[in-house]
């Protein structure tokens, strides 16, 4: 989370000299144990994509079943925790409340890669108001769900790399609230070539895609000349690379005049096909690099991990190969926590309302579960050990007790954290916010088991700093006794937020106003004297007065 521009520039530019000297680093995107999920007649199609299972006479429901049926056993079979599925102008523009229950699925299983195929044509869409039309509106429905991911452009070959880079940058720029590390951006001609795209400043926090086949080269014979193919087209990347595509022969067929049959791929390899398998697998155990292989599930193609009968609620997926589904799961490397995650409210009990809620004691559970922060760096104190930055309210470092207390800082619009808590009655409560900005754009939002408690709140600018905050009534809200799950969504950018107060009534009791923490290096072995008016102590620096918790009283 964000407060000030400057501080994010650095913050960026940090990073962004640690990618770019992350040659021998690991990968971190181990979190994608994925297949592909195709259409019959591959998935570079100009009308409604149709894949292996659905029908055009589908509706929601229907397809539902169908994907409940699919990547159900897609977990049965292989142990996926992902699932890669095409998307296209016609499918979300003119079937998309169908195509949306198979999707939909999806995201209830695990993570969902959604990726766009184009028509087979050189020119790429057809239509770019269409394909902008497309990514809007799949950004408005999943944008902001905590397992869709987002493959902008699958092997974008018709675009040359300045090309390609403009158009992935002018992508950003019109979905500025995707999360970054839930963007894929395909390397350059059929995803081969990732260091064109990823060493383009304008892609910091995104990650990257690339495909490897054995069609593309079959003189290559051997592990390793595999595995150097691969290096090849990641190159320094490996860090933020999945591999969205990778796939051979698992039933017989015919390559180049030459028949194939079943092949054990569990032995020590006599062709181009079991090298580039035993290769490949390999080479992402040894990254620990995340992939989709291809396909999962494609009818009547040769390199399907399944083969499917039946259709519906009576869909049954075979396993055609069962080598290759060994070297599929090694690659993966058993890496991957499956564990669910467990909310937890912080003090281990819901928060009481009425009463004061902390900003920084938002529930456990991690990053896009109980809170959501853009930045996986923690900016702040070491409160929390988390991605969220907590700030101590002079700004000062410190820890434990000698902090005056903490705050929630460094706040961008999009983000947003989950308390737990628990009303002691139906009723109408007053609610009261703890803010400081300096800024023009501080907004904040309240949700209740996800329904709207009050319009938008915006703030004022407090100060020309983060360290004064201003007690703030922000309106009165209906809740029912019982435990909830209250969020506090930030709308606009650079708000810190001490706390949340809830009160019994339509209003709390008169606000105490404003109160700046005193600097650090303001205290009372440093004052010549304290002083004494109206019956209150006080002490005085500068022509400015502060209480002896240390607050500035104005």
């Amino acid at each position: 989370m964000m407060f000030g521009f400057k501080v994010r520039q650095v913050a960026c530019g940090i990073l962004a000299a640690m990618a770019i000297s992350a040659v021998n680093s690991f990968a971190v995107t181990s979190q994608f144990r994925g297949v592909n999920w195709a259409d019959k007649r591959d998935n570079f199609v100009s009308d409604v994509l149709v894949l292996s299972g659905l029908s055009l006479s589908d509706n929601y429901q229907s397809a539902s079943v169908v994907a409940e049926r699919v990547i159900g056993q897609f977990q049965e079979l292989f142990g996926t925790n992902s699932v890669r599925m095409p998307v296209n102008e016609p499918t979300v523009l003119k079937a998309f409340d169908m195509y949306s229950g198979a999707l939909d699925v999806a995201l209830k299983h695990g993570r969902l890669v959604m990726g766009y195929w184009g028509p087979a044509q050189p020119s790429g869409p057809k239509n770019m108001d269409d394909w902008w039309k497309m990514w809007a509106k799949i950004v408005e429905k999943y944008g902001d769900h905590p397992n869709a991911y987002f493959e902008i452009f699958n092997e974008p070959h018709m675009y040359s790399k300045d090309e390609l880079r403009n158009l992935y940058a002018t992508w950003l720029e019109k979905f500025p609230n995707v999360p970054r590390d839930h963007i894929l951006l395909d390397g350059s001609g059929l995803a081969w070539n990732v260091p064109d795209i990823a060493d383009d400043p304008r892609f910091e926090g995104c990650l990257f895609a690339v495909h490897e086949y054995t069609f593309w080269n079959m003189s290559i014979t051997t592990e390793q000349g595999w595995k150097n193919s691969f290096k090849g087209k990641v190159g320094k990347y490996i860090d933020r690379t999945v591999c969205t595509e990778w796939g051979g022969a698992m039933s017989p067929g015919d390559k180049a005049g030459v028949h194939y049959d079943y092949m054990d791929y569990n032995s020590t390899p006599t062709n181009y096909f079991m090298a580039y398998i035993r290769g490949m697998s390999d080479q992402l155990r040894e990254w620990e690099m995340g992939s989709f292989y291809w396909p999962g599930l494609r009818d009547g193609d040769w390199y399907s991990m399944t083969k499917r009968s039946g259709e519906g609620a009576n869909i049954k997926l075979e396993i055609v190969n069962q080598s290759g589904v060994d070297r599929m799961k090694m690659a993966w490397a058993d890496t991957v926590e499956t564990t669910p995650l467990v909310r937890e409210a912080y003090s281990g009990e819901p928060a009481a309302i009425p009463g004061k809620i902390e900003a920084e004691n938002y529930d456990k559970g991690g990053n896009r579960f109980s809170f959501y922060d853009k930045d996986a760096a923690n900016k702040g104190e070491t409160y929390r050990e988390d991605a969220v930055d907590v700030v101590t309210l002079d700004g000062a470092t410190c820890g434990g007790d000698a902090c005056k207390g903490y705050a929630i800082g460094y706040t961008e619009a999009g983000e947003w954290l989950e308390y737990s808590v628990k009303v002691a009655a139906d009723g109408k409560y007053g609610v009261r916010a703890n803010v400081a900005t300096a800024s023009e754009t501080s907004k904040i939002q309240l949700l209740v088991d996800g329904k709207v408690l009050l319009d938008t709140i915006t703030f004022e600018k407090v100060d020309t700093t983060w360290n004064v905050y201003k007690e703030v009534d922000i309106g009165a809200v209906d809740l029912t006794a019982g435990e909830h799950i209250l969020r506090l969504a930030i709308a606009g950018s650079y708000v810190n937020v001490d706390w949340l107060k809830f009160c019994e009534g339509e209003a709390c009791e008169a606000p105490t106003g404003i109160r700046e923490v005193m600097p650090a290096s303001v205290t009372k072995t440093s004052v010549p004297r304290l002083r004494k008016q109206g019956g209150q102590l006080f002490v005085e620096k500068n022509g400015v007065r502060f209480d002896l918790t240390g607050h500035r009283i104005k």
